[in-house]
């Protein structure tokens, strides 16, 4: 009889199809070793927890989004359609897991190249009305915002963001 290997990368993928089709909340050492065919001390010679697993789940997700994200962004196209592009962009990437996956990864988000993104889009925004800041209301805040909220419509399952699109266009584009 053959030795069953194990790696990493092979108990993490067995751990992204049950974060995708059951949720990261159904996910346990125990299910995750059954799923492997290995015995759960197998588990642990690679992850001290589920907390690690989760945590390398969430890094490997990101860092795919970051690959891609560069791509939703057009030089001079808008802050507002180009959230409304990253929405679509999220929820396409997002749509296959479970609704508690979406909640697990908004607390281990690595904003900063999510941020750099959105800054940059709302700073290349020549119709932004930038009278609008001052010290309480500042782009990299404002930025912040947004994202928070993309990822709080996303977790509600919202489909599209269309009316926070519109009140960022009030606020942005009034004169």
């Amino acid at each position: 009889m053959k030795p069953h290997i194990t790696t990493q990368e092979i108990i993490l993928a067995h751990a992204m199809e049950i974060a995708k089709t059951q949720g990261v909340d159904k996910l346990s050492i125990r299910k995750l070793a059954t799923a492997c065919g290995i015995a759960i001390g197998s588990v642990y010679n690679y992850f001290p927890n589920k907390d690690a697993v989760v945590t390398v789940m969430a890094d490997q997700f990101w860092n795919g989004i970051f690959e891609d994200q560069e791509r939703v962004y057009r030089s001079h196209m808008g802050f507002t359609a180009f959230v409304e592009a990253y929405y679509a962009f999220l929820y396409a990437k997002l749509s296959p897991y479970d609704s508690s996956w979406i909640r697990e990864m908004d607390g281990k988000i690595p904003k900063g190249q999510v941020l750099e993104l959105f800054r940059r889009a709302l700073a290349e925004d020549m119709r932004a009305n930038g009278a609008i800041w001052n010290m309480e209301f500042h782009p990299d805040n404002f930025c912040e915002y947004v994202f928070s909220n993309l990822m709080a419509l996303l977790a509600n399952g919202e489909v599209s963001p269309r009316f926070f699109i519109f009140l960022l266009e009030n606020l942005l584009y009034r004169e």
